[in-house]
């Protein structure tokens, strides 16, 4: 049986986000290059953890473990 288009799209969200994370995690030394060339290292690297902190909150919104109201992340985990 076929899962529910909401849980195959949400599925495919995730893979997506997955890849973009690995993507994002992985040294594009040209980009880099063009980076320095440009002045702009530091700001390249600042707009990257953005995106991974963006798609990072995302993904647990996602797979529920952010309240999408306050955005705060439950621990479900709090002997840790």
């Amino acid at each position: 049986m076929d899962a529910p288009p909401a849980v195959r799209s949400t599925s495919a969200t995730l893979d997506a986000i997955q890849l973009m994370l690995r993507d994002l995690n992985t040294r594009h030394d040209e980009i880099r290059h063009r980076a320095a060339f440009r002045g702009c290292t530091t700001e390249l690297l600042a707009v990257q953890q953005e995106l991974v902190d963006y798609l990072l909150h995302k993904k647990s919104q996602l797979v529920g473990h952010v309240d999408p109201e306050s955005g705060t992340t439950r621990n479900y985990n709090s002997f840790v």
